[in-house]
């Protein structure tokens, strides 16, 4: 099947066909290759029609409408043994992307070296371990609740990584502990409005260390940090970068600057603030094309899972030298098994640790003062043209600004049904609550529309309800 015709394939009727047609999971006559699949079919309707609630970087997702795109998957996954000790796997997903389609695309595609029983070595494309499940994050079925916590795991939109990896593992007594070191570079598109194009998150350099101790009595603590350099490209940031950088613009300050250090004690002021507006457009392209730059996150998680009891906790912080926004999330979840029920509760919180500021606030507030302030004619047309332009850009900073006010909270109630061995249904309804000058993890279709900004000016609570089936095979 072609990928133009898969675009338009109803997820819905991919998953009922793989369903239908997957018998279990198939192994080769002689044991060397393995191949099996997982899916989910989601379907998410909230309480508003302001904002999308989606996974961070679709470029869509539900409102009081419903919609099935933001939980929907299908992967499919292959392993071949070369020989006991050197093995090759690859993965294959088909979710709604951030250009709002579904595309295939490969997930992992790695080779692994078995060196010792307790020593294993990877090289290729692997999913990034940033968090506490992010081997199995897409994996509903292998979760209790529909999607792993978005005040933690919508922090990084990453979710894989080009690379290489060791792990060691070592048996303590009744406790296993594995230590991993891993690095490389990853990219990703996100897309953080309908009408602007998704941005490339790119992270180079990347290095990791994760360490997990699997206790006993079905207690896990995990602990991992990375680090790499940081770049955003962005076709809106470099039409606004041109923007600050045009030689109309320009024009327009060198005649003021000329004309105005010959007009008196209002020019000198005016020509002050032309100097200053000037000066910061400069900043713009630096501001809004973070190349190479510092980026950090670290995750502290524990989980149960022992007789009926299933639980997790996790606590996370993310850092860069960017506009990006430093955030601290965390969250908490428990489960009780009944039979093959699984009822839930949970609660999760992003915060904002640091927010940048537009480097042209002041010259916006600078060049809005220059009409009112020169009385001469030809100054203040001058004026009003430095006005128009400086604040068109800031307010196209202020708009990628905006999708970085993430903050906010979340209650979370649910029930799990294994209905067969290998398929889950599952209700969960969560309540968001987000608090004025944020967008919280919503999707902001368009941000100049009068409900947009109401949406992000107001405290909100926003109530979102989910049914899936979840799948392997």
């Amino acid at each position: 099947m072609s990928v133009k015709k898969l675009r338009r394939l109803p997820l819905a009727a991919a998953a009922l066909v793989a369903c239908v047609g997957a018998q279990a999971e198939y192994q080769s006559p002689d044991g060397n290759f393995r191949m099996s699949g997982f899916g989910t079919l989601g379907a998410v309707r909230t309480s508003t029609d302001d904002a999308l609630y989606n996974y961070p970087g679709q470029g869509g997702g539900a409102t009081k409408h419903g919609s099935l795109n933001p939980d929907s998957k299908i992967a499919v996954q292959g392993t071949y043994k070369f020989a006991p000790t050197l093995s090759a796997t690859s993965q294959v997903m088909t979710k709604f992307d951030a250009d709002g389609q579904y595309v295939p695309n490969i997930e992992w595609a790695f080779v692994k070296w078995q060196a010792l029983p307790s020593l294993n070595f990877r090289a290729g494309r692997m999913g990034a371990p940033m968090f506490m499940i992010s081997d199995f994050r897409d994996v509903g079925y292998a979760n209790t609740t529909v999607r792993p916590p978005l005040d933690v795991y919508g922090q990084v939109p990453i979710s894989n990584f080009n690379g290489a990896d060791g792990s060691y593992q070592l048996n303590l007594g009744s406790t296993t502990v594995t230590t991993t070191l891993w690095g490389g570079d990853s990219k990703a598109s996100y897309s953080s409005s309908l009408v602007k194009p998704p941005v490339d998150v790119i992270i180079k350099r990347q290095v990791g260390l994760n360490v997990l101790a699997e206790l006993s009595e079905g207690l896990s603590l995990r602990i991992g940090r990375s680090q790499g350099k940081l770049s955003i490209k962005s076709s809106l940031a470099d039409d606004l970068t041109a923007g600050a950088n045009s030689p109309l613009l320009a024009g327009y300050i060198n005649q003021f600057n000329t004309q105005a250090a010959g007009a008196g004690a209002l020019g000198a002021t005016a020509l002050a603030a032309a100097q200053a507006t000037q000066a910061q457009l400069s900043q713009v392209g630096g501001f809004l094309n973070p190349d190479g730059v510092e980026a950090s996150f670290t995750g502290l998680g524990l989980s149960y899972d022992q007789d009926n009891w299933v639980a997790n906790l996790e606590y996370t912080k993310r850092k860069t030298k960017s506009y990006i926004t430093d955030t601290t999330g965390w969250y908490g979840s428990v489960g009780y098994r009944v039979g093959k029920f699984t009822p839930f509760v949970g609660l999760s919180k992003l915060q904002s640790d640091r927010r940048s500021s537009d480097p042209l606030s002041p010259s916006a507030l600078a060049a809005s003062t220059l009409v009112t302030t020169v009385n001469n004619q030809g100054l203040t047309a001058l004026a009003s043209g430095i006005d128009q332009g400086v604040n068109t850009i800031y307010g196209g900073n202020q708009a990628v600004l905006g999708a970085q006010k993430q903050d906010e909270k979340t209650v979370t109630l649910g029930v799990r049904w294994d209905a067969t061995n290998n398929l889950a249904v599952k209700a969960q309804f969560d309540r968001v609550r987000k608090p004025a000058d944020s967008e919280g993890m919503f999707l902001i279709a368009d941000p100049t529309q009068p409900s947009a900004q109401a949406f992000q000016n107001e405290s909100r609570s926003i109530n979102v309800l989910t049914l899936s089936v979840d799948f392997v095979f």
